[in-house]
């Protein structure tokens, strides 16, 4: 941008009356430019030239250009992307080429917003037969920044979207499975991976998670709970499985109670029947006791069998 020069010093502008910023006779929170950087004098020139080809509606090279010199300078500026793919499309550019350039964008400023609905409007026109090149681009996305609301909600939309167009197999959604709890092995906590794991396998019509009863997400939850007991979204995984299935809490106590180790509502629980995995004995010395995540569930446990009494303690425990 050091070389920016004001398109009211180039001829192909010539034709053009900026039109500058109107806040109108007695703003509340007029936007204030800076005098003395280069850069909110270049934004202002060329938004005071945007303006006025926008009320126009003109729809031309210059115009495309024009946009992406003000998207360089703020990403975020949604009414100039908007111009920007109604002016792609009015002139039948190669959006694949554009795409390249969101490439550029999207690694530049992954946590906007609007670059990442552009992709999105980019995709659905191009329609591709099989999104899979896109679908690792994202997942290249993710590795800088692997808890990215945009980027992880971009990737929902993919799936969604062309699995209604039917071109998702269930292949697709294996290989989509595997590297989703590659993503949770790297990092047990990341609830984005978790929210997307719960889309994959309960969500989507479909989902193998749902073919079972639950037994095999309930599965893994657990062996995610006694990799980090603490972990909350492993935790919050396992209720949404036995919400979803209105399955009761007290058949999982032989995997929780060791957890409250030190509480009230430790006790002997018989085992030997449990079908589940059990947390490792004796527990991994790191291992701060009572998970009051474990509380938690038995408290509600508890609650659930009637026993209020024993559930109130474990409650005051809690908060105590």
């Amino acid at each position: 941008m050091s070389s920016y020069i004001p398109l009211s010093q180039r001829e192909q502008w010539a034709d053009i009356t900026p039109i500058p910023q109107d806040d109108g006779p007695d703003p509340l929170v007029p936007i204030m430019y800076s005098t003395e950087c280069e850069l909110p004098r270049w934004h202002r020139d060329a938004m005071d030239h945007f303006r006025a080809i926008s009320l126009a509606k003109e729809h031309s090279e210059r115009a495309l250009e024009l946009t992406e010199t003000i998207i360089r300078m703020n990403p975020a500026h949604y009414t100039v992307w908007q111009f920007r793919m109604a002016t792609l499309l009015a002139l039948n550019k190669d959006l694949e080429t554009e795409l390249e350039l969101m490439n550029e964008f999207a690694r530049e400023n992954l946590k906007s917003y609007q670059v990442w609905h552009h992709r999105l409007l980019l995709l659905t026109e191009i329609s591709p037969q099989s999104p899979s090149k896109e679908i690792d681009y994202i997942h290249d996305s993710l590795l800088p920044d692997p808890k990215n609301y945009h980027t992880w909600a971009y990737l929902h939309w993919l799936y969604s979207h062309f699995s209604s167009l039917g071109r998702i197999s269930e292949a697709d959604w294996d290989r989509e499975v595997r590297w989703c709890e590659e993503m949770l092995r790297t990092d047990g906590r990341n609830n984005s991976a978790w929210g997307w794991r719960w889309f994959l396998m309960m969500s989507r019509p479909g989902g193998k998670g749902t073919q079972d009863g639950g037994k095999g997400e309930i599965t893994y939850a657990l062996k995610a709970i006694h990799l980090i007991p603490h972990n909350v979204s492993a935790w919050n995984y396992l209720r949404g499985i036995l919400t979803h299935f209105k399955l009761p809490l007290a058949p999982l106590s032989p995997a929780v109670v060791p957890y409250t180790e030190g509480s009230t509502a430790f006790t002997t629980v018989d085992s030997s029947s449990f079908d589940f995995p059990l947390p490792s004995v004796p527990l991994p010395a790191d291992t701060p006791l009572p998970v009051p995540l474990a509380l938690e569930f038995q408290a509600d446990a508890l609650a659930e069998q009637g026993k209020t009494g024993e559930a109130s303690a474990v409650f005051a425990e809690l908060i105590s």
